[in-house]
């Protein structure tokens, strides 16, 4: 018992000696900040953002002025940048000759472009050669002309196929003002077999109303050899309708100018070429054969930031909406109801279903020294 008493006394001692050591503040251990963890509701520091890459698109091309195959191509890309959709920026790079449009196709890779845009046949040499030598450099697409490499997107417009829809009009045309022979003329910027679509699809188009014209001897062709000098297409089309053609289709870009201005002098009836030329200033211009040289840059622009742009050729008709003729398959700035009649429209309208549907093939066109050949007893 007095061991147990002792003990306990011990106990106690030893127990106000700890409580005088603390002076009565009792002892606290820190506490670690909380980690937060996904589920707890607190967010997590976001990283920094990194810039949105911006991709360069160059676009090469002849020089522009009015030329209605380059201006859509320029108002195209205008109106892509406006609408912010696609990250991009873009040039237009412009040249004089075919050694200035290959510089700049080898300027656009050495500059870091990631879309290379040519319009034209000038510098498809050029987009050849250089797409093989740097093919992961840059994509590459070609606009009117295939470009012989397996880098390269060549985009093709069935131009035969917008000809005919306007040889279906100089014919009916011709035929209401009493000459159904013709002549039928076309003032065009060069010959060969590149431009013979143009010709081929219009006089397939006229025989199409009257198959007893003759394509070598009711056509009157001539060739600028420039798009631009309307000075003579205005010349070459007057003296086609001193010949006594009552249809001349304009077939040379700026140079086409001249031809309308030929016909409001002399009276015939014409045609534009590229974007729609029809205007109340000048009811003698009927239709237009349209190539929607900016539709196809639209589709391009969309190709390469929607998955991208696979090589090869693609060929845009009627069917694909890269050709057509204005008051036909698309409406006019103007149209003149008396001379354009609904018999016209709708005959033509015919033929742009049958061309969709198959029925009237346009494409490949034949060589034209074979097409032209004489016919032989």
């Amino acid at each position: 018992m007095k061991k147990l008493l002792a003990l306990l006394l011990c106990v106690l001692l030893v127990a106000s000696l700890l409580v005088g050591c603390n002076n009565g503040t009792p002892t606290e251990t820190p506490t670690p900040d909380p980690t937060p963890t996904p589920d707890a509701g607190t967010p997590a520091t976001p990283e920094p953002d990194e810039p949105e890459r911006i991709y360069r698109v160059a676009a090469i091309m002849n020089e522009v002025g009015v030329n209605p195959f380059l201006t859509q191509v320029v108002d195209e890309l205008a109106a892509i940048y406006a609408e912010g959709i696609f990250p991009m920026e873009y040039r237009i790079m412009e040249f004089t000759d075919v050694a200035m449009a290959g510089e700049h196709v080898r300027a656009a890779v050495e500059e870091g472009f990631d879309l290379i845009i040519n319009v034209g046949f000038q510098a498809a040499d050029a987009m050849a050669e250089v797409s093989q030598m740097f093919p992961d450099r840059a994509t590459y697409v070609n606009l009117d002309i295939a470009v012989d490499s397996p880098y390269v997107k060549s985009v093709l417009f069935t131009t035969s196929e917008s000809a005919y829809l306007i040889g279906i009009i100089a014919a009916m045309v011709a035929e209401d003002m009493g000459h159904p022979m013709g002549p039928f003329g076309q003032v065009g910027a060069n010959p060969g077999q590149g431009s013979f679509h143009w010709r081929y699809g219009f006089i397939r188009g006229v025989q199409s109303v009257n198959p007893d014209v003759d394509a070598n001897n009711d056509f009157i062709f001539n060739f600028t050899r420039s798009f631009s000098d309307a000075p003579l297409a205005k010349e070459l089309a007057l003296q086609q309708a001193a010949q006594g053609a009552v249809f001349i289709n304009a077939a040379s870009a700026v140079a086409d100018f001249g031809t309308f201005e030929a016909a409001l002098e002399a009276g015939f009836f014409t045609s534009g070429q590229d974007a729609d030329r029809t205007t109340p200033d000048n009811p003698n211009i009927l239709s237009t054969q349209t190539k929607y040289t900016g539709r196809a840059t639209r589709m391009v622009i969309e190709q390469f930031f929607n998955g991208g742009i696979t090589p090869g050729v693609v060929r845009w008709g009627i069917a694909e909406g890269g050709v057509g003729a204005t008051n036909i398959t698309s409406p006019g700035n103007f149209r003149n109801y008396e001379v354009l009649t609904d018999e016209i429209v709708a005959a033509a309208l015919q033929a742009v279903e049958d061309i969709r549907a198959g029925r009237i093939v346009l494409y490949p066109v034949p060589l034209e020294e074979t097409f032209m050949e004489p016919a032989t007893d």
